[in-house]
């Protein structure tokens, strides 16, 4: 490790006050959306995982669902589709997340769930309204500034790759859009969509949502339609699936890499009057309700259970006309408990005031990130008190941006189509992308027999996907964690601020300063923190991923686009 080197602090506007009047709906937009994007699945409450199953029975393969290792081991007489690559039984598409071969069946079992039938499945893939105003102050801020229409056909563009490569049963998947009627702070207009795409439009599934508040899930919830990426419900089971952590796994990430890696040693990162102290930690943390005051109060028992005490713990409202005063008061109690280390699990529009008031005081902590959404992007890391920045460090859940030449996905979709997707940002993408590589999948494992339950059954004996670099690992069900699981990323990366990196942020804007992934941005699942050392060691980190790790190339095949 190599301690930080302090520069002088020289005064500077608010960040705040540069977003003018925009500031307060940004805020709102913002936090709100960074909550729900971490509430999938339930917050787990006193365990890891999210929510609790239906049945206590062990879940099975549903019935008719044969892999090919299942085949091969059992040796049964059944066929594969012509997709399969029969030398290593899996799907023959150039990814590396690409499931095993299923058998074909005779009989599929007809109308088997409502928007099923014995040809078709009916999915429903939301799309924000074209006038909605997070669409320009929040998704266009990480490079989520696409048209629906581009929405639209990079959708379609991936179901047509999955349509035809993976086991269906005989059923062909026809995709239908919905475009918000409102605003997505609309619950009124949230709740009437999701009925429209149940009762009218006959949804067996829906994809992705409006992210904030869970009136549109709890909608789908009730009528029983599968949701996947949806925002998260406290219970989710069977049917809602979402891809970020819960709450309560970004917690026990947390806490498990504060006790491995930084409880019990100097503040080595940290400047002027904190460096080199026994570091001394406080937790400042959004806290907008009981559960959130819940989850902080949980958060401390983890340390506590890990011999890490909190010498103080910030909750603050959201309130950005209140963004100073809280800052102040926040910042004059870090201090007065002598904390070096801040735990972060701050919004990223008031922490440019937290930060600008830390230097006014003349207070140079380490900052650690533990999971807070859209902090750990560089497009909002930019606006934070950059001498304050520098002491900064800590865990994510999103990979490191990929240029798309090696994109895993738009490498697929340009294999299939000829071309690139249209939306082809890295942010963007993990949204998109893995909403219908799951829906595939778990079509797959249902089996002939397909309702929410089967559905449910086979992503929860689904394996993992592959450990990788440039994506995040997947799994549901009991297979990482204590509780059923019905959320997604399972792993983790560690990251520290370059205040002298120069490149492209999330949305494309070219400056100074990135985020810099540790040991080759290497992942980690929750019992995998250890007390390496690799934070603010050039060598070996990487801002952006240009080439493709070996272990992650994928099998070659002749693209149906022609050309290889």
């Amino acid at each position: 490790m190599q301690p930080r080197q302090d520069r002088a602090p020289e005064p500077r506007s608010s960040p705040l006050r540069r977003w003018g009047p925009i500031a307060a709906v940004m805020t709102v937009l913002v936090v709100v959306t960074a909550v729900a994007l971490t509430r999938g699945g339930g917050d787990g409450g006193d365990g890891q995982g999210g929510g609790t199953t239906v049945s206590t029975e062990p879940i099975e393969l549903p019935e008719g669902a044969v892999t090919w290792s299942m085949a091969q081991d059992r040796g049964l007489d059944v066929t594969f589709p012509e997709t399969c690559d029969e030398e290593s039984g899996m799907v023959a598409i150039p990814f590396i997340f690409r499931s095993e071969c299923f058998a074909n069946v005779d009989d599929n079992g007809g109308a088997t769930a409502r928007g099923v039938t014995g040809d078709t499945i009916k999915v429903v893939a939301w799309l924000p309204a074209e006038d909605d105003p997070v669409r320009a102050l929040v998704l266009e801020r990480v490079g989520f500034d696409a048209t629906n229409a581009e929405l639209r056909e990079t959708y379609q563009g991936f179901v047509d790759v999955f349509a035809r490569y993976y086991q269906t049963y005989g059923r062909k998947v026809t995709l239908d859009f919905i475009e918000a009627s409102g605003s997505i702070l609309d619950p009124t207009a949230s709740r009437s969509d999701a009925v429209r795409a149940a009762e009218d439009m006959g949804a067996f599934a829906v994809l992705g949502g409006p992210l904030i508040g869970s009136a549109w899930t709890e909608e789908l919830h009730a009528r029983g339609v599968v949701c996947i990426a949806c925002p998260g419900i406290s219970k989710p089971e069977p049917s809602v699936f979402s891809l970020p952590p819960t709450a309560g796994q970004i917690r026990a990430h947390f806490a498990k890499y504060v006790s491995e890696k930084l409880a019990g040693e100097p503040a080595e990162f940290a400047g002027e009057g904190s460096q080199g102290e026994p570091r001394v930690f406080g937790h400042l943390a959004l806290g907008m309700s009981e559960g959130d005051e819940a989850g902080a109060k949980r958060f401390k028992d983890m340390l506590a259970d890990e011999d890490v005490e909190l010498a103080e713990q910030v909750l603050y409202p959201l309130d950005p006309g209140r963004a100073a005063e809280l800052a102040t008061n926040a910042v004059a109690k870090m201090q007065a408990a002598d904390v070096t280390t801040v735990l972060v699990q701050a919004d990223p529009i008031l922490l440019p005031a937290f930060t600008a008031e830390a230097t006014k005081q003349g207070w140079y902590p380490e900052w650690v990130l533990g999971g807070s959404v859209f902090s750990d992007t560089t497009a909002f890391a930019r606006t934070f008190d950059p001498d304050q920045w520098e002491h900064a460090f800590g865990i994510s859940y999103l990979p490191p941006s990929t240029v798309p030449r090696i994109n895993p996905p738009v490498r697929l979709y340009e294999w299939f189509h000829g071309e690139r997707p249209p939306v082809d940002a890295t942010l963007p993408l993990l949204l998109i992308y893995p909403q219908v590589t799951l829906f595939f999948t778990g079509l797959e494992y249902a089996g002939p027999n397909l309702t929410a339950e089967t559905f449910r059954n086979g992503l929860f004996v689904m394996p993992p996907t592959p450990r990788a670099t440039t994506q995040p690992s997947v799994s549901y069900g009991e297979e990482r964690w204590e509780d059923p699981d019905y959320a997604g990323i399972d792993d983790m990366v560690e990251l520290w601020w370059d205040p002298d990196a120069e490149g492209l942020d999330e949305s494309g804007d070219e400056g100074t300063g990135m985020y810099q992934y540790a040991n080759g941005a290497k992942r980690y699942l929750v019992d995998e923190w250890d007390d390496s050392d690799a934070l603010f060691e050039p060598e070996g980190a990487i801002t952006i991923i240009e080439e493709l790790p070996e272990d992650e190339r994928p099998p070659d095949y002749p693209s149906p686009a022609g050309g290889g």
